[in-house]
């Protein structure tokens, strides 16, 4: 059965994220560990991460994702940012687990005209080096891409790329974004071009490799290559396609996090009812993972 939950601010301090999730009544929730708009950052300070922790095993909420900083490029061609992104990417992993945080999602990086093969290279060498100089225990998960730029990770041959190329390959998953793949062209609105892209994910990085979903609405077209999260239901995809999306069985018990924009504080009180919303009913028998999802129409 899915978990559901929502990307949530650490404003007051990392534990204070724990009370906010427990209010709006998520299962499992993301956040930042670090400020996601400059490279420096400042320790996690170790009575805050303790209350964090403490917080977190009281409410059985799981899992707890740390999402990386934005301006990490270990795709970069440039020897400066690409140094600088790999000390911060270690950095997020040392917090991740500080933290007892399960998962860890990163954009790959844009390889700024050096080409997808240079730039997956780069990103491989990078997470190698990260976890070599930590030993980290929480699981790293590559996010697809919408493809704006020279973005790495538009498709799934683009991340299984940076897999094969990695010593710690086997152990990185993948973090499905619904609306970076809508605007890839993947049709994920549909039943029809869900189930195209639950085959491409089986051919390519195994769909056992996806283990957390950003469900995230449109406001850019197909293949409209932009990365413009919308509220559920009110964008591209629709209410449809995240019902078609719930009742795929390659999906459905994994955890779904909120990535929408927050207009106004109800904002993420509706979002995450109508998510829910569009998740099929409690089945008698456990559901088996087939290549069959019910259809909505």
């Amino acid at each position: 059965m899915a978990r559901f939950g929502i990307h949530l601010s650490i404003s007051g301090g990392v534990a204070q994220a724990t009370a906010r999730a427990r209010e709006l009544g998520c299962d499992a929730f993301q956040i930042f560990s670090r400020n996601p708009r400059t490279l420096k950052a400042k320790p996690i300070d170790p009575d805050d991460a303790a209350a964090f922790r403490t917080a977190v095993q009281e409410s059985g909420i799981h899992p707890v994702v740390v999402h990386v900083n934005y301006l990490i490029n270990v795709a970069s061609p440039k020897d400066d940012t690409y140094r600088l992104s790999v000390d911060a990417l270690t950095d997020e992993l040392i917090r991740a687990d500080i933290l007892g945080a399960e998962l860890v999602v990163m954009h790959p990086g844009n390889h700024l005209g050096s080409g997808a093969q240079a730039g997956a290279e780069r990103i491989a060498s990078a997470i190698d080096r990260a976890y070599e100089s930590t030993g980290a225990r929480a699981r790293l998960c590559l996010e697809n891409m919408a493809g704006a730029g020279t973005e790495i990770g538009t498709t799934f041959a683009e991340l299984r790329m940076i897999m094969d190329l990695a010593q710690c390959g086997p152990t990185l998953g993948v973090c499905f974004d619904t609306c970076h793949a809508y605007g890839a062209g993947y049709d994920v609105s549909t039943a029809r071009g869900l189930r195209s892209v639950i085959d491409e994910a089986a051919r390519t990085v195994g769909i056992d490799r996806i283990v957390v979903v950003h469900a995230n609405d449109s406001k850019g077209q197909l293949g409209g290559r932009k990365d413009r999260h919308e509220h559920i239901g009110d964008g591209a995809i629709g209410l449809a396609g995240f019902r078609n999306i719930l009742a795929c069985a390659e999906l459905a018990d994994l955890p779904f996090i909120l990535e929408t924009p927050v207009d106004s504080p109800e904002d993420q009180v509706r979002d995450l009812a109508t998510i829910r919303s569009c998740a099929p009913p409690p089945q008698d028998e456990p559901r088996q993972l087939t290549g069959r999802m019910r259809v909505e129409v």
